[in-house]
């Protein structure tokens, strides 16, 4: 327009009017041109805008009603605009229920915490939020519900406010499922707290404890904090304390238990730790390791539990443990090594401890639990009734002398009543001493003080009267030959020579009675000696008609002796053998080893063919100058018995069950093999 008017400017006045005119209506007509083409498209231009706002609309109420987040839009006087279903749903209204309301109106209660937070947002562009939404809804009456709300204000493209938009999440469960937590983690944390053990745990990964953690109370027990564990290394491996504490000889036997545990697997071990004061405690580990995770790790669980004061208990229990037991050795070994018998009863007789000396007397059998009443034929037990029945009544002591007669052995029984100041179990403890040998001993001496003066009266008797016998003889020598040609003399020569002869046996006897013991002692075999004394009874025997038959055993052992005295002891049994056996009969002698009383012996049995021993005979047998035979002198048997005492052997008599009588002869024998005990006692039955 400027550069027209420029142009026109040198025209004249009507031309350049109708110019300008023209150009007026030019331009004019091309404006209009223009505004219509103009009108045309922005008419297009707001159809495609209303459609695309309709599909906008569809699309946020689309998303608007499937999302689980409750959405609402107020207005500017709290009403409601717009409401999706899933809060809709939330509320236990239907959505037209809500629309053109006020929030308080559609639900008071919620309404009532709402509208606050509501009028706070149309205040300021900065989003708020909250989770202290507590409130009941139609949709679960009686049930307080918990939401979680967002508000933010709404600008229309003017700027100005147009409302408020609502965002609301129900987090009931998650709150109730965050408070049993807290209330699970309280719970955990006053149960750990108040117990003395603490926990440990972790996972396993490749060999290697990560992820550690541990209770606090592990404070009571090391005396460490717990941040001096909780301080992990490299990749949440616990602090190098958590190694440095178990004890050095005990962190292979840990790692290899508790640290090595394979999935799935429980154990339990025990070892030292040494706390933070440098005292060395005993702890009790007991681990569980779970299966293997996605990430390969195995989750690994451990109580700790401080048994110190156990384990000291248990080592000061097993000290005195073993120092009873070895008091009770000692005492067993005291009790066993007594050589006399012992026996402990109850206070109503029950046997309760035996030692080895009265186990013996038993035979092997153990009468331990049995009452005492229970030991017929065990002496010298089986006599102790009347003894304990006495300390029963008296709660003292007592003493008995009690003899057997089936073995011959006489014991001294004590007895005393043991009740100790508190006790509530008394004992009875009964001592048994043999005193067999005892008395044999004091009857040897009385015996030999007695053989011994009658050994020196004897002794000067013969020697007093040898000497007349000599004359004697002498004289009737010399009356045979001067007068030995008168028949009518003969006989009383006979009856004076014969007494001669009897006197002189009785005199050598009586010297060999009396005679001090003076022996020539060897070792070697008996048999040979009892084979010379059978041989000097040959003769006798062939006068007797009676027959002497020998059985030796091989092998025997040798014995200590003095030969000439051994052989009179032999002859002196044979021959009285011969003399009590009438014609036809035969005498058996046998000799063989025998074991009695814990040692060999050489044992000589003779037995005869005639009527036996008579049993009011028997108590007198070895007295001097007791006889039954006629023409006897009564010192045969005592000195055999005297000889077999300086021997250290026995002689028993008794009657065969077959008939006759039956002399037995022991010897205690030299064999390398013989065992030192007590030695078989004198038995004439």
């Amino acid at each position: 327009m400027g550069a027209t008017a420029g142009w026109t400017g040198a025209w004249a006045a009507g031309p350049r009017i109708a110019l300008l005119a023209g150009g007026a209506f030019l331009l004019a007509a091309v404006g209009a041109l223009a505004a219509l083409r103009a009108r045309s498209r922005t008419r297009v231009e707001c159809t495609r805008a209303l459609q695309q706002a309709d599909d906008a609309r569809a699309l946020r109420d689309a998303v608007m009603d499937i999302t689980p987040v409750g959405f609402a839009f107020f207005d500017r006087d709290l009403r409601y605009v717009h409401v999706n279903a899933a809060l809709a749903a939330m509320n236990g209204l239907p959505v037209n229920a809500h629309l053109g309301r006020h929030v308080s109106e559609v639900l008071p209660a919620l309404g009532t915490l709402l509208a606050p937070r509501l009028a706070r947002a149309l205040e300021t562009d900065t989003p708020l939020q909250d989770v202290s939404l507590q409130v009941e809804t139609p949709a679960a009456p009686g049930e307080t519900r918990f939401w979680f709300g967002s508000y933010s204000r709404v600008r229309g493209a003017g700027g100005e406010v147009l409302g408020v938009i609502a965002s609301l999440s129900e987090v009931t469960e998650r709150m109730r499922a965050e408070q049993s937590l807290q209330e699970h983690e309280g719970r955990l944390d006053v149960l750990t707290r108040s117990l003395p053990d603490y926990l440990w745990g972790g996972k396993l990964r490749g060999g290697v404890l990560r992820d550690f953690y541990c209770t606090p109370v592990i404070e009571r027990t090391t005396g460490y904090p717990p941040g001096a564990f909780t301080r992990a290394g490299a990749e949440g491996t616990p602090a190098p304390l958590w190694a440095e504490m178990i004890h050095p000889e005990d962190r292979a036997r840990y790692q290899e238990c508790i640290e090595g545990l394979a999935p799935g697997a429980e154990a339990e071990v025990e070892h030292r730790i040494i706390c933070a004061d440098g005292r060395v405690r005993w702890v009790r580990s007991r681990a569980a390791a779970s299966g293997v995770d996605a990430q390969g790790a195995v989750h690994l669980g451990c109580v700790v539990t401080d048994v110190t004061d156990r384990r000291l208990a248990d080592d000061l229990r097993q000290r005195l443990h073993d120092s009873f037991r070895r008091s009770a050795t000692e005492w067993r070994r005291t009790f066993d090594a007594v050589s006399s018998p012992l026996a402990v009863l109850s206070a109503d007789g029950i046997i309760q401890r035996l030692n080895g000396a009265a186990r013996a007397l038993f035979h092997e059998a153990d009468p331990t639990g049995q009452p005492l009443s229970s030991t017929d034929g065990a002496p010298p037990w089986s006599s102790a009734g009347p003894l304990v029945e006495e300390l029963r009544r008296t709660h003292g002591s007592a003493h008995r002398q009690v003899h057997d007669a089936s073995s011959g052995r006489t014991w001294e029984l004590g007895a005393a009543w043991a009740d100790e100041a508190g006790s509530e179990d008394p004992r009875i403890i009964l001592v048994g001493t043999e005193i067999t040998r005892l008395l044999e001993l004091q009857a040897h001496v009385r015996r030999s003080e007695t053989m011994a003066a009658m050994g020196a009266i004897v002794a000067g008797v013969a020697h007093e009267v040898r000497n007349p016998l000599f004359s004697i003889s002498a004289v009737v020598d010399a009356v045979e030959a001067t007068f030995g040609t008168h028949p009518e003399l003969q006989p009383y020569l006979d009856v004076l020579r014969g007494e001669v002869r009897r006197l002189t046996h009785l005199t050598q006897e009586l010297f060999e009675y009396g005679r001090p013991t003076r022996g020539e002692w060897t070792e070697g075999a008996v048999a040979p000696v009892v084979a010379e004394a059978l041989s000097s009874c040959e003769l006798a025997g062939d006068k007797a008609a009676v027959k002497l038959t020998r059985e030796w055993a091989d092998g025997l052992p040798p014995v200590r002796m003095d030969s000439r005295r051994l052989f009179h002891v032999f002859r002196n049994v044979v021959e009285n053998a011969v003399q009590h056996s009438p014609a036809g009969a035969t005498v058996r002698v046998t000799t063989e080893a025998v074991e009695e009383a814990g040692r060999t012996w050489v044992r000589c049995t003779v037995h005869d063919g005639g009527p036996g021993f008579r049993g009011e005979d028997l108590p007198h047998v070895f007295e001097p100058f007791f006889s039954k035979r006629r023409g006897g002198t009564g010192l045969g048997l005592s000195i055999v018995q005297r000889i077999l005492e300086e021997h250290q052997g026995r002689i028993r008599l008794s009657n065969h069950p077959d008939g006759g009588a039956e002399v037995t002869i022991l010897l205690p024998a030299l064999s390398p093999a013989a065992l030192p005990g007590p030695s078989p006692q004198t038995q004439v039955s």
